[in-house]
C-alpha cells in the first residue's frame, strides 16, 4: 500500500499546480491559474477518490499526514457535485480574482521574453475564468440552482468592480518591462491590449449580461441551499466538510441558541459592571454616542488595531513556544472591494511579500462599530492567524500538505484556532476595559449567532427577513453589515461561518480535557505546542494528538 506521505506528495503537487497562492508561498513561479470549470473539478474529484482508494481505511491512523490526505482527498472526490453550489461571481467566491491581481499579476517580475510568455498565458486563463463564470451560472440554472434575487445587486457590484480594474491591473506599466527587448516588449503590451478589448472586458459584460438578463428573469426570492433540489443534502454535505468532525446541522443550530444566550447574559453582568441599569438597546444607544464607538477615518481604524497589538506583544512568550519569524502588520482592503464584504480577511506572508497582513474594511464607517476592534485584531493577526499560518509555513519539519496546503481547506482548524486565541485575551487581562470586554463578548455572539442563522436560512427554511431581525437582535451590526452577513451565508458561502464557532468550541473542549485531566501539571504552552505543532488538521486529529499527548 502507498504510504500517506507519498499520497501527500501526490496531492501537494496537485494544489501547488493548481492553486497559485501556493506556489507563491513556496517560492515556484505561476504556470496556469485556475478557470473554474465543472471538468477542473471532475479532474480533481477523481484524484481525490484514487487517492483515498489508495490511503485504505487503516493506513496509519495514527498519523496527522494520513489524516489530512485522507480530509484533503475526500473534499476533491466531492468536488465535482459541489461545484454547482456555489455562485462564481458572489463577493467572496469572486476573491479570487481579487488574489490573481494582487498576487500574481501586479508583483510579476519581467526578465526574459519567456516571462512575457507566461505572463500572457496567464492573463488568458484570467479570461476564460471570467468566461466559465457565465457557463458556470448558465449551467446552474439548467439544474434548477437559479441566482437568488437578494443577492444580485452585490453579484453587479462585484463584477462591475474586478471589469473596471481588470485593463489597469493587467496592463503592466513600462517601468516594469525595462528588462524586456523591444520585440519582447511590444508583443507582450500588443497581446495583454488585445486580450483586454476582444476577450476580457467583453466576458465581464456577458456576465453582466446574463444576470441582468436570464438570470434576473428567473432569480427565485429566497436565499439559502434549502430552496434547491437536493440542496438540504449538499448543506449537510458542507456542514460536515467545513467542522471537520461529524455533527449535525440540527444540534449546530441548537448549539447556537444556547451559546447566544450564555453570552447575552454575560454581556448584562458586563452593563451592570459599569453601573448601567438598562436594557441592550439602551446601552448601544449609548456606546454610539461614544466617540471611540466611530473611527473618523481608515486611518484611525489602522492604529486602533496596532495598540490593541501592542498590548498582546509583550505577553506572548507566557503562552506559547514559538513564535512566527515573519513580520506583520494592517492595511485596508482596496476600497472598490470594500461593497460585498462585512469585514476583511487574512493575507498571509508570501516570498514576493513577506508580511502577513489583516486587510481590514475602511469603508463605511459611520456605521461600521468599533467596539470590537481588539478581538477582530486578535482573531486576525495575534495570537490568532497569523501565529498559526505563518508558523507553519515557516516549519520545515512539516510536510507542505500540512505546512500551506490544508489551512484554507480546514476552515475549522484556521477559524477555530482565531477565535480560540481571539479569547485569550481574558485571561491575558487584554479585555480589562469593559468597553474592550463588552467588545469582545459582542464579538463572540456575532460569531455565535452564525450557527444560528446559516443553519436557519440554508435547511430550517428561514426567511431573510426572519434572520435579519434574528441577526440585528443579537448583533451591533449595521442594517448594512447585516444585510451583507446573511448574504454571505445564504448566497454565497453556506456552512463557512459555522467554522469559526465550532473550532473555537473544540479547541476549548480539548483545553478543558487537558486541564482536568493534568490539574496542577497543565501548562498551556505545551498544550499550544500540541495543537499548533503539526499544523492544520482536521480536528478529529487535533483531539487524537491531545489525547495522546495525555496519555504519555
Amino acid at each position: 500500500m502507498t504510504s500517506p506521505s507519498e499520497l501527500a506528495d501526490e496531492l501537494w503537487a496537485h494544489l501547488l499546480r493548481t492553486q497559485p497562492q501556493l506556489a507563491l508561498h513556496a517560492g515556484e513561479p505561476v504556470t496556469q491559474l485556475p478557470r473554474g470549470t465543472h471538468e477542473e473539478a471532475s479532474e480533481a474529484a477523481a484524484l481525490g477518490r484514487r487517492l483515498l482508494a489508495r490511503l485504505g481505511s487503516e493506513a496509519d491512523a495514527d498519523s496527522s499526514i494520513a489524516a489530512v490526505v485522507r480530509e484533503l482527498a475526500g473534499n476533491l472526490a466531492g468536488g465535482d457535485d459541489d461545484f454547482w453550489w456555489s455562485f462564481p461571481i458572489a463577493p467572496y467566491q469572486s476573491y479570487g480574482w481579487t488574489s490573481f491581481v494582487q498576487q500574481v499579476f501586479r508583483p510579476f517580475t519581467f526578465a526574459t521574453g519567456d516571462d512575457a510568455r507566461r505572463y500572457l498565458s496567464l492573463a488568458g486563463d484570467f479570461t476564460h475564468a471570467v468566461k466559465a463564470a457565465r457557463t458556470k451560472l448558465a449551467g446552474q440554472a439548467e439544474q434548477g440552482i437559479r441566482l437568488p434575487r437578494p443577492a444580485l445587486a452585490g453579484f453587479r457590484t462585484a463584477v462591475r468592480a474586478h471589469r473596471s480594474a481588470a485593463a489597469e491591473f493587467l496592463r503592466p506599466a513600462e517601468s516594469r518591462l525595462a528588462c524586456l527587448d523591444a520585440a519582447a516588449r511590444g508583443a507582450l503590451v500588443d497581446g495583454v491590449d488585445r486580450l483586454i478589448a476582444d476577450e476580457l472586458l467583453p466576458a465581464f459584460d456577458a456576465v453582466l449580461a446574463y444576470v441582468d438578463g436570464p438570470g434576473a428573469q428567473s432569480a427565485v426570492e429566497g436565499i439559502g441551499l434549502g430552496q434547491y433540489p437536493g440542496g438540504a443534502v449538499a448543506y449537510r454535505r458542507l456542514v460536515r466538510q467545513y467542522a471537520t468532525y461529524p455533527i449535525e446541522p440540527a444540534d449546530v443550530h441548537e448549539l447556537g441558541l444556547a451559546r447566544v444566550q450564555q453570552l447575552t447574559e454575560q454581556l448584562t453582568e458586563v452593563r451592570r459592571e459599569t453601573g448601567f441599569d438598562g436594557d441592550e438597546a439602551a446601552y448601544r444607544l449609548r456606546l454610539e454616542a461614544d466617540p471611540r464607538f466611530h473611527a473618523p477615518d481608515p486611518e484611525y481604524v489602522a492604529e486602533t488595531y496596532r495598540r490593541h497589538i501592542a498590548a498582546v506583544e509583550p505577553q506572548v512568550d507566557q503562552w506559547f513556544q514559538v513564535r512566527p519569524r515573519a513580520a506583520y502588520g494592517v492595511h485596508r482592503l482596496d476600497p472598490e472591494l470594500e461593497a460585498g464584504m462585512t469585514f476583511g480577511y487574512y493575507e498571509p506572508p508570501i516570498a514576493t511579500n513577506p508580511v502577513g497582513r489583516y486587510r481590514f474594511n475602511g469603508s463605511g464607517l459611520a456605521d461600521r462599530a468599533q467596539i470590537s476592534a481588539a478581538a477582530l485584531i486578535f482573531h486576525e493577526l495575534v495570537p490568532g492567524h497569523h501565529f498559526h499560518l505563518a508558523r507553519q509555513a515557516e516549519d520545515a519539519s512539516l510536510h507542505p500538505l500540512q505546512a500551506q496546503g490544508a489551512a484554507e481547506a480546514l476552515g475549522a482548524y484556521s477559524e477555530g484556532w482565531a477565535e480560540y486565541a481571539a479569547s485569550l485575551g481574558f485571561e491575558m487581562g487584554l479585555f480589562a476595559d469593559p468597553w474592550d470586554r463588552y467588545g469582545a463578548l459582542l464579538h463572540q455572539r456575532f460569531v455565535a449567532q452564525r450557527l444560528v442563522v446559516d443553519t436557519g436560512l440554508n435547511l430550517l427554511g428561514w426567511s431573510e427577513d426572519k434572520a435579519r431581525a434574528y441577526m440585528a437582535s443579537t448583533t451591533m451590526e449595521s442594517p448594512a453589515q447585516v444585510a451583507s452577513e446573511i448574504l454571505r451565508y445564504g448566497t454565497d458561502l453556506p456552512a463557512q461561518s459555522l467554522s469559526y464557532r465550532l473550532g473555537f468550541e473544540k479547541f476549548w473542549q480539548l483545553r478543558g480535557t487537558a486541564e482536568q485531566e493534568l490539574g496542577s501539571r497543565f501548562d498551556v504552552r505545551e498544550f499550544h505546542e500540541t495543537v499548533l505543532g503539526a499544523g492544520s488538521l482536521p480536528l478529529t486529529a487535533v483531539e487524537h494528538n491531545v489525547k495522546a499527548a495525555l496519555s504519555r
